[in-house]
């Protein structure tokens, strides 16, 4: 299983710190998020950034695969002022 953890929006909008889905690509694990988190829109999604171990991935990059036992980060920027 792979470890997703949430910040930002998906965490304050939808109310869910972490869970765990099958490894495969990025894209294939958000597919599997949308489906067990029905509320979840997918457009929050696109312009979200993914953490693999240190490196950041946009949307272009969604086709990288996540391997077994892995941890990504998915969070969205937030600036302020």
């Amino acid at each position: 299983m792979v470890k997703v953890i949430f910040y930002n929006l998906l965490r304050s909008k939808y109310n869910v710190k972490e869970m765990f889905v099958n490894p495969g690509s990025i894209r294939n694990i958000i597919e599997e998020i949308l489906e067990k988190n029905i509320e979840m829109n997918s457009s929050d999604f696109k312009t979200c950034v993914v953490f693999y171990k240190g490196v950041p991935i946009h949307f272009l990059g969604f086709q990288k695969m996540i391997e077994d036992n892995d941890e990504i980060i998915i969070t969205h920027f937030v600036g302020g002022g």
